[in-house]
């Protein structure tokens, strides 16, 4: 038989190994410990600091997140409470309708910056308008559509709903007290009440209003001895209806600079056409030593349209020298109720013209009435210089303005017929 071998136990190992064997397993549950307490330290970190944020910033009602298209708000202005900082307030400006994601960041009571979303509405709270008479006379039988007797619009619906309220019969002669409606999408309406006079067909009365050409000449001369300073230039605007134009004579007979119809969109979705006489009074302008400008005549009723004909006048321009710039010409507001344009979309397609020319070096205006310079036109295009025509002894626009177009039965010598004349204002 083999003799049994005994095993030593920890009591009879050496000393030197109880005592390592201890060590270690206090350095174990130390370890573990310390393992344990770090976990808990994160953990708890972690809920106070999810505490933190979920209590640090506290927003205002959800009936009173909202801003009206067209205002601006600051990131505070949505905040009810904010245990900590922002760290930056920035200004929201809606460019569209319906729900707008915010993101902001700003330093909690820790010290840690943090960042927020919230969502707002953007609503339309604008009632469209109404340009109007409270009489219209027709004639028996008319077949147009009495909406289009007032210039309507929306600020940002493409197509409101217009309406005439009440009886009428157009083939019967009376009177008819009716009402002018227009609705935008959003529920806005505006209501415009006006009596409709039916009359039976006269020679002496037109379906239409009849535009009688003023017989008032007004001579360069007079103009130069009126508004003429050193801080004003005089000048006219050209176009094909001017015909040949002998610019020696103009230049000697006081004239300082010139704007020349570059060309013209040929009505709606029409192509883009090159006034006839343009580059003859270009290069004639500019030859005797007058300072150009041009200005196109644009049909544009959607953004695309309009960045397209800018690209077609850097075109046509870009090898001649045009140092006074580019205006956009947008008038046809008798059409306008049919453009399906808003307020906001016209001012878009004027503007994205406009920054497109800017973006090429031009200096860019917008040439526009007075009367439609208060109505349309909206600081968004406003931002470039405007050209105003205004034909009265002063201007009455109160907006900022460089060039103002006071006649457009200016005689010059060198120009048969009448010619608009223009007065520019040094900066």
């Amino acid at each position: 038989m083999q003799p049994e071998i005994s095993h030593p136990t920890i009591d009879d190992r050496p000393p030197c190994h109880q005592k390592r064997h201890r060590l270690l397993i206090i350095i174990l549950i130390v370890t573990v410990l310390f393992v344990v307490a770090t976990i808990f330290i994160i953990v708890h970190n972690i809920a106070e600091d999810r505490l933190l944020d979920e209590t640090s910033v506290t927003l205002k009602p959800d009936d009173t997140l909202t801003l009206p298209f067209g205002q601006t708000a600051k990131v505070s202005d949505f905040i009810d409470h904010l245990d900590g900082e922002i760290v930056d307030d920035f200004t929201i400006t809606p460019d569209t309708l319906g729900t707008q994601e915010i993101t902001f960041d700003y330093i909690n009571l820790k010290h840690k910056r943090r960042s927020k979303t919230f969502t707002i509405n953007i609503i339309d709270t604008t009632a469209p308008r109404i340009y109007g008479q409270t009489s219209y006379t027709l004639t028996r039988g008319y077949e147009g559509d009495l909406t289009d007797l007032m210039f309507s619009a929306d600020d940002l619906d493409n197509h409101p709903l217009r309406e005439i309220i009440g009886h009428y019969d157009l083939d019967q002669p009376g009177d008819y007290n009716l009402e002018y409606r227009i609705t935008d999408a959003s529920g806005n309406q505006s209501n415009q009440p006006f009596t409709l006079h039916v009359i039976a067909p006269s020679c002496a009365t037109p379906d239409y209003p009849s535009h009688t050409p003023s017989n008032t000449k007004l001579p360069i001369a007079d103009v130069i001895k009126t508004h003429k300073t050193a801080h004003t230039k005089i000048g006219i605007d050209v176009s094909a209806w001017q015909g040949d134009i002998d610019w020696s004579a103009v230049k000697s007979s006081g004239v300082e600079f010139a704007f020349i119809r570059l060309g013209y969109q040929d009505g709606y979705d029409g192509e883009y056409l090159l006034d006839r006489y343009a580059i003859a009074n270009l290069t004639a302008a500019t030859a005797v030593g007058l300072p150009v400008g041009i200005y196109f005549y644009s049909y544009a009723n959607d953004i695309a349209e309009a960045a397209d004909q800018a690209q077609w006048v850097h075109q046509q321009i870009q090898n001649y020298s045009i140092p006074l710039g580019v205006a956009f010409d947008w008038e046809d507001w008798g059409n306008f109720n049919h453009t399906n344009m808003s307020l906001h979309t016209i001012n878009q397609v004027a503007t994205t013209f406009l920054d497109t020319l800017s973006q090429y070096g031009y200096k860019s205006s917008i040439y526009s009435s007075k009367v439609y310079l208060d109505r349309i036109w909206q600081p968004t295009a406003n931002n470039h210089p405007v050209w105003v025509a205004q034909y009265y002894d002063h201007v009455t626009y109160t907006g900022k303005y460089w060039l103002w177009q006071l006649s457009d039965s200016g005689r010059v010598k060198g120009i048969n017929g009448n010619v608009d004349l223009d007065i520019m204002y040094l900066e």
